[in-house]
C-alpha cells in the first residue's frame, strides 16, 4: 500500500501501521496501533482512511500545499501531546 508500512517487530511494544507522506520538504508521519484500534485489520482500515483523507485534502489545496502540510504536522503533534498527557486520540 502506497505510503503505509506495517510494523510487527517482536522486540517492540508497538505493532501496527505507519502512514508517512512527504511533500514540499515536510513529512507527516502517523502511527495506527493494533492495540488502540482493537485488531490489525481495524488499525489498517484507519491508516488507509487517514492516508486517503490527507491525499484528498492535498488535492483540494494544491495552491497552498506547504501551508496545509504545516497545519497537518501541527495537528499530528497535538495528538501526540494529548496522548502523552493522558488524553485519547481523535
Amino acid at each position: 500500500m502506497k505510503n503505509i508500512t506495517r510494523y510487527t517487530y517482536e522486540n517492540t511494544d508497538f505493532q501496527g501501521w505507519r502512514v508517512s507522506i512527504q511533500r514540499c520538504g515536510r513529512i507527516i508521519t502517523r502511527y495506527f496501533s493494533d492495540l488502540q484500534y482493537g485488531s490489525e485489520e481495524a488499525s489498517q482500515k484507519e491508516a488507509v482512511a487517514y492516508r486517503d483523507r490527507i491525499f484528498a485534502a492535498m488535492s483540494s489545496r494544491r495552491d497552498d500545499l506547504p501551508q496545509f502540510m504545516d497545519e497537518e504536522l501541527e495537528r499530528v503533534q497535538l495528538l501526540l501531546r494529548e496522548k502523552e498527557a493522558g488524553f485519547s486520540f481523535r
